[in-house]
């Protein structure tokens, strides 16, 4: 969906690009431009892990390292969960 909003996006803005500099025009597509990009992100997955989730870092295993050395995972502090 969101390709589709920057496609429309994208092609609104190209159409008006012919006409006349209009101060009120400008004025009118600026506040347009900042209401989609401000709706954007609620459009967009959110890709950061939330709190309970399990850690990126060590996998939920709540330690990193090779097997013959172990170390406690920072990030969620070796409860292989994101804080």
């Amino acid at each position: 969906m969101s390709r589709w909003m920057c496609v429309l996006m994208l092609a609104t803005i190209g159409c008006v690009a012919s006409i006349p500099d209009d101060a009120t025009l400008t004025a009118d597509l600026a506040v347009e431009t900042a209401i989609v990009l401000v709706a954007v992100p609620d459009i967009l997955p959110d890709d950061e892990p939330k709190p309970g989730d399990t850690c990126p870092n060590c996998e939920g295993r709540g330690y990193v390292g090779d097997g013959k050395v172990r170390v406690p995972c920072q990030p969620c502090g070796g409860g292989g969960k994101v804080k």
